[in-house]
């Protein structure tokens, strides 16, 4: 083998070496395989184009394993103590297999009913803040998401069950369910579920994300619909970038030398 071959493998080596070790480090990180999934709707984003810092469409998400609903730490929950707040609102963003769509969801976790009185859902962690209401099966929780929207959560159908219930950030800014000064926009009142999300159905919650890069494979499938246009120009834009610097020879070793002696 000559040593221009041996290099060539060498770096070859080095590179899969790289590319295991940092998908290593991920599984160990999040306990979950695949460690993270490419996000396929524009439900979480906060407007109909790119935002940096929220979840938008073709993003690449990391997704952490729970196991119990307190690894979760919801919008009431961390609304009441003022963290964490994750890609733009408070609380976190769960991936769950949702059984009316049969595929995965990525939405945020809003609160988690932890059982009932009579009617009533006991809600985990209220600590009765000034926003929250409970009336009946009905919650209500003021200024709420990017658009300070009021919102409604109706759980008449579900009394008895215990669980989360989620929404979409971009669901609830462009829901047109309102009842009064309130609006209905959870996953357990506009179709998208029809029950409460246990923790055997919680994939995990998002625990950091790559933007853009997962255009790519939304291309390839041909799920293109909700890719914001300025998602599309940035992952462009990287193309056109990795296919300059493989195909532009940059001088190196002794030619760089010899072209500072010129």
């Amino acid at each position: 083998m000559t040593s221009s071959y041996r290099k060539e493998a060498v770096e070859i080596i080095a590179g899969i070496a790289v590319i295991v070790i940092i998908f290593s480090s991920v599984y160990l990180y999040t306990d979950n395989w695949p460690p993270a999934v490419v996000v396929e709707s524009s439900s979480m984003q906060h407007g109909n184009n790119f935002v940096f810092g929220v979840i938008n469409t073709g993003d690449i998400v990391g997704v952490k394993r729970i196991n119990s609903f307190q690894d979760v730490q919801t919008y009431l929950v961390a609304r009441e103590s003022g963290k964490p707040f994750n890609y733009g609102e408070y609380g976190d963003v769960i991936v769950y297999d949702n059984h009316v769509l049969n595929e995965l969801v990525i939405h945020r976790a809003i609160f988690y009913v932890d059982g009932w009185q009579g009617d009533t859902p006991l809600l985990y962690g209220d600590r009765n803040p000034s926003w929250l209401i409970i009336v009946g099966p009905d919650v209500f929780i003021k200024d709420v998401g990017y658009t300070h929207k009021n919102l409604m959560v109706n759980l008449q159908n579900y009394i008895g069950q215990t669980g989360f219930v989620t929404m979409g950030d971009h669901n609830f800014a462009v829901s047109e369910y309102d009842i009064g000064n309130y609006t209905l926009a959870a996953d357990q009142n506009v179709g998208i579920d029809n029950s409460l999300v246990n923790v055997s159905q919680v994939m995990g919650y998002a625990v950091g994300y790559l933007p853009v890069v997962g255009d790519l494979k939304l291309w390839i499938t041909g799920k293109i619909s909700y890719i914001p246009e300025l998602s599309n120009v940035i992952m462009v834009s990287i193309i056109i970038v990795i296919i300059a610097l493989v195909l532009i020879p940059f001088p190196v070793g002794k030619n760089r030398k010899n072209i500072q002696k010129k």
